[in-house]
């Protein structure tokens, strides 16, 4: 078990104080997970390595040394528990447990989700007091803190611990002012990270469903391709808003079963074909010419009539979005993109060839779903960029 240990050494004299240097051990399995979650310093191993990767890591090193000063403690992808002098903490268990408790006051709210976390899963050793004041408690006491205050200075006994509360209060509030901001950014990168790693998680997914022998139908189900590629819109670029189901809106005409709002109010619309259609192919009465598919001809032909029929009913729609979602869109000049085929195996011609048919075009973009993958990879580079 010891070689499936890595040994790190916290540095961080700023926000550890007497803890800075502290040695702590990984899991081999957490630290490749953290390696990979990238950040604008890095990866969350390096914040974890000068203690910002764990809100509240500095009171858990504090607890569990106060009650056993010979404590190995091992940050783990496993259970937690203990054994012997080992305590074994679950990374991201722990990671769930602080973020919803440890927000406000750093100090008092981080020894107490340690306190928490570890009475959760050490009851026999680390007390937790249940009695303590109920959030609604607080909230009546929040309500007639003047009328509290005047009631409880009527005795000395209390004049003096609200004296050194207040003094206690104020030093708090002034620790706070000044880690507040390393806070705030602290909590950016992680958000970021995770979305980044979700991303990523998206991608690896398509990538995954490409390569199957499964057969995803093109618009049934809810597995199908139609209904993967809207909920991973964002592929597409970053600039849609939530999907209108074409049933909510309820008009004749032809009409897509879902429309994409812009962010800046106009609407696009999307066509999914299978990727194992063809999307060009040679056109054998001129060599070296290329044309569209059947397949994907019959969908731009299917496209160029959701265009007429919803340029035709603009008022009507921008009226029933309206009314439905409550959002003021600009049905103008809608876009269309139709999502066909891979580009696997293709050739710089056969690649130059769609850019070609894809120009001739007005309005309507054909795009693949190698296409997908790469924008999606683009925005990941340049989210991490941010970091």
């Amino acid at each position: 078990m010891k070689n499936n240990l890595v040994k790190i050494k916290v540095v961080n004299p700023r926000a550890l104080g007497k803890l800075n240097g502290v040695e702590v051990f990984l899991t081999k399995g957490l630290e490749q997970s953290l390696t990979k979650q990238k950040t604008r310093d890095g990866n969350l191993l390096d914040l974890f390595k000068n203690g910002r990767a764990l809100r509240g890591f500095k009171h858990l090193i504090q607890v569990i040394k106060t009650k056993n000063g010979k404590a190995k403690i091992i940050f783990s992808d496993g259970e937690t528990k203990r054994t012997k002098n080992e305590f074994r903490i679950n990374f991201e268990d722990y990671r769930k447990v602080t973020q919803a408790k440890f927000y406000v006051f750093y100090r008092e709210t981080g020894l107490d989700s340690a306190n928490l976390f570890l009475n959760s899963r050490f009851p026999k050793e680390f007390d937790y007091d249940k009695g303590r004041v109920t959030e609604s408690q607080l909230k009546k006491v929040d309500k007639n803190f003047l009328q509290v205050l005047q009631d409880l200075s009527k005795k000395t006994k209390n004049k003096k611990i609200l004296f050194q509360q207040t003094t206690e209060t104020v030093k708090g509030l002034r620790e706070q002012k000044r880690i507040l901001k390393s806070e705030i950014e602290q909590l950016e990168e992680l958000q970021k990270s995770s979305n980044i790693a979700l991303f990523q998680s998206r991608i690896k997914e398509l990538e995954e469903r490409l390569k199957s022998t499964k057969q995803y139908a093109e618009t049934r189900g809810k597995n199908s391709w139609q209904s993967w590629i809207y909920k991973n819109n964002w592929l597409l670029g970053v600039q849609y808003q939530q999907p209108i189901e074409k049933q909510k809106i309820n008009l004749s005409g032809s009409m897509p079963d879902y429309l994409f709002p812009t962010i800046n109010g106009f609407l696009d619309i999307l066509e999914i074909k299978l990727p194992s259609n063809d999307v060009v192919i040679e056109d054998s009465s001129r060599p070296g010419s290329y044309r569209w598919c059947g397949e994907t001809n019959k969908a731009i032909g299917q496209v160029v009539n959701y265009l007429n029929d919803i340029e035709r009913l603009q008022l009507e729609l921008s009226r029933a979005i309206k009314r439905e979602y409550g959002w003021d869109v600009f049905v103008i000049k809608p876009r269309a993109f139709i999502v066909v085929g891979t580009k696997e195996g293709w050739n710089e011609t056969r690649k130059e060839a769609l850019r070609k048919l894809n120009y001739s075009l007005h309005g309507i973009e054909v795009l693949t779903y190698t296409d997908l993958i790469q924008r999606g990879q683009e925005i990941i580079q340049r989210y991490t960029q941010k970091l």
